[in-house]
């Protein structure tokens, strides 16, 4: 609603057509011009890939990135790092879940062989994920699933030597495989009293498969 001050000649708010305002302690007034529409097609795309890097960034926070992140970032949090390692696909406007990256760093990742669905029993499955051994055995393992239809995110933890982590997918019914994405870092923490800062590896990506 507009007000208008007849002894001063203003108008505040919005007339008709019209809009008053002020700039500097000076009164004008210009033409009301409706807002653009802000689900264009870029801003809705931007918005699938900050909906999808922040589901999986809020599910790995405290167990996974907050403790694990190495070296640890200054002046901001983990979260946030995940978020800017990921600006590549933001500025491409498109969400690509073999492109997400959870840590970026120079550890040696092998990359997944196999990530697939294994029907364990009634109501049970697993996702399986393998992975070759090469590089320091004692590195510690971490293996992420993103179910892509619920949001959920689930991960394990072992060892480089394990070369195999299951991830049951109770918590996903019904399962649709399709919406399935399997992730796996490494990373290595620094050893106490020695001033190391810790190293990650880059983010390995596979498809989850239904197993033969």
């Amino acid at each position: 609603m507009a007000t208008l001050n007849f002894i001063k000649g203003t108008v505040n708010g919005r007339l008709g057509v019209f809009v008053g305002s002020s700039w500097k302690g000076k009164p004008y007034i210009k033409t009301f011009t409706p807002p653009g529409n802000p689900r264009t097609a870029d801003q809705v795309a931007v918005r699938g890939v900050f909906q999808n890097t922040a589901r999986i960034a809020k599910g790995l926070y405290n167990g996974l990135l907050k403790p694990y992140t190495f070296p640890k970032p200054q002046k901001m949090t983990a979260y946030n790092r995940m978020i800017q390692i990921n600006k590549p696909m933001f500025d491409q406007k498109v969400w690509d879940p073999a492109k997400l990256k959870i840590f970026e760093g120079p550890l040696f990742n092998p990359g997944l062989t196999h990530a697939y669905l294994e029907f364990q029993g009634t109501d049970k499955e697993d996702v399986i994920f393998q992975f070759p051994t090469d590089g320091e055995k004692t590195d510690k393992a971490v293996a992420i699933l993103y179910d892509e239809a619920t949001g959920s995110v689930l991960f394990t933890e072992g060892v480089r030597q394990d070369m195999e982590m299951a991830i049951p997918t109770a918590l996903l019914t019904p399962t649709d495989v399709s919406k399935l994405h399997a992730y796996l870092v490494f990373c290595r923490p620094p050893t106490e009293g020695t001033g190391e800062l810790g190293q990650v590896s880059n983010t390995a990506y596979s498809k989850v498969l239904v197993s033969p």
